[in-house]
């Protein structure tokens, strides 16, 4: 078995393991709060920050561990070696096809003006993250869930 193909299995492997952890943080937590409403708990915070930050803080060094391989991945250069599904001739058409409708359509003026966009958007959002907006976001959103559903 070659180096790259152990990366790519370690790599799919760790990406399993994170869903597996999340949708168990997920579900624990789902499971806690039902158990305090069937308590008698009906008007406390059952869905807090606090709470989801300790469900998911220990699953953050894996899931940025599987960011971390994704991104030397991409560096290095390492992918499945064999198509899927399509064949390499069909592979090669495709390529061609979409190079030459780069080539076309993309002016310079255009995609100066796309990295441009692209470059405000991550700034802004890195500027509502450190702005205290992400928080906001996650708590509307607890509360809109919950009130939808009826959890809450």
């Amino acid at each position: 078995m070659t180096g790259r193909r152990t990366f790519l299995i370690v790599q799919s492997v760790l990406c399993a393991l994170v869903a597996g952890l999340f949708a168990a943080a997920a579900l624990t937590l789902y499971f806690d709060g039902a158990a305090k409403q069937v308590a008698g708990a009906l008007f406390d915070a059952i869905y807090t920050r606090e709470k989801v930050g300790a469900k998911l803080l220990p699953i953050l060094p894996l899931f940025f561990a599987g960011i971390g391989m994704t991104v030397s991945g991409l560096i290095l250069g390492i992918r499945d070696e064999r198509p899927n599904v399509l064949d390499e001739k069909l592979l090669r058409d495709l390529a061609g096809i979409r190079d030459r409708a780069v080539r076309q359509n993309a002016a310079p003026k255009e995609t100066c003006a796309r990295y441009a966009v692209l470059a405000l958007a991550a700034v802004l959002i890195i500027a509502g993250i450190l702005n205290g907006g992400l928080q906001d976001v996650l708590a509307k959103g607890i509360t809109i869930c919950s009130e939808c559903i009826g959890l809450g």
